[in-house]
């Protein structure tokens, strides 16, 4: 799932639209970006299904990066 800080619904359904990607985004307030620690965007906060922080990455990333990460978390 996807975190946007800063963005309407709206807006953000047009990014997706036009990145044709489909995947689950919550739309958030400051304070859930603050109850992540986010300070800069882009953050990329990795949750696991326990629902734990496990890595928080300032910045930009490749998929590739970012798939690994994920199969890093699977059982």
């Amino acid at each position: 799932m996807v975190l946007a800080v800063g963005d309407t619904e709206a807006a953000m359904k047009n990014f997706m639209s036009a990145g044709g990607w489909d995947f689950p985004v919550m739309i958030a307030s400051d304070a859930v970006a603050a109850a992540y620690e986010v300070q800069a965007v882009p953050t990329l906060v990795l949750v696991d299904s326990e629902g734990r922080l496990v890595k928080t990455l300032v910045g930009g990333t490749t998929a590739a990066k970012l798939s690994k990460m994920v199969e890093d978390l699977l059982p």
